[in-house]
C-alpha cells in the first residue's frame, strides 16, 4: 500500500492533463427514492469523469431520472431488476458502454452508494494513482486480515487502469 506524494513530477505531469476516465456508479433504494448522500457524491465525483453511468436497481421516479440528467450529475441512466448484487450491475453497466469502449478510458471506476462521501477532493488521489505506471488497480478502502476474511479492497469502490481494462 502506497503513500501518496504530491511532489512527484508524474502526479504533477497529470494535474495538467486532462484523463478520460469512466465511473460505474450501482444505486440501490429500498424506497425507490434518491437520497440526499447520492445527489452528494454525484456532484462531488462528476468533474472527475467523461462520463457517468448511473445504474439504479432501483425502480426510480422519472422526475428523479430528469432531474439527474439535467443537473448534468450523470450522462446516462440504467434501470435494471435488483439481482446480482454489484457486480452483475456493473457488469451490465460494462454491457451498456460496450466492451469494445471501455479500453479507450484512461480508468473504469466500480462505485456504488452504500458509502458516504467523499469527504475530501478526489481528483488528487486519481492524479497520484494514474502517474504511478506500477499501479493497476486501487481501491477506497483495505480490509485487514481477521479469522475470518483475509486481507482484501472492498468492493464498494475500486478503480482500475486502462491496462488492466485493456487485458485478456
Amino acid at each position: 500500500f502506497q503513500t501518496l506524494d504530491y511532489s512527484d513530477k508524474n502526479y504533477q505531469f497529470l494535474q495538467e492533463k486532462k484523463m478520460k476516465r469512466l465511473l460505474l456508479y450501482v444505486h440501490f433504494n429500498k424506497f425507490n427514492d434518491l437520497s440526499s448522500h447520492v445527489e452528494y457524491q454525484l456532484t462531488k465525483m462528476r468533474p472527475l469523469f467523461s462520463k457517468l453511468v448511473f445504474i439504479s436497481n432501483s425502480s426510480l421516479p422519472d422526475e428523479k431520472r430528469k432531474t439527474l440528467l439535467e443537473k448534468g450529475l450523470i450522462t446516462d441512466f440504467l434501470q435494471r431488476e435488483n439481482s446480482g448484487f454489484d457486480f452483475a450491475a456493473w457488469r451490465d453497466g460494462m454491457y451498456w458502454v460496450g466492451f469494445d469502449f471501455l479500453k479507450d478510458y484512461d480508468s473504469v471506476t466500480l462505485m456504488n452508494d452504500t458509502c458516504f462521501g467523499p469527504l475530501w477532493d478526489m481528483k488528487e488521489i486519481y492524479a497520484k494513482f494514474e502517474a504511478d505506471p506500477e499501479t493497476d488497480f486501487w481501491g477506497m478502502t483495505n480490509f485487514r486480515a481477521n479469522q475470518q476474511f483475509k486481507e482484501h479492497l472492498q468492493s464498494y469502490y475500486l478503480s482500475f487502469s486502462r491496462k488492466v481494462v485493456q487485458s485478456t
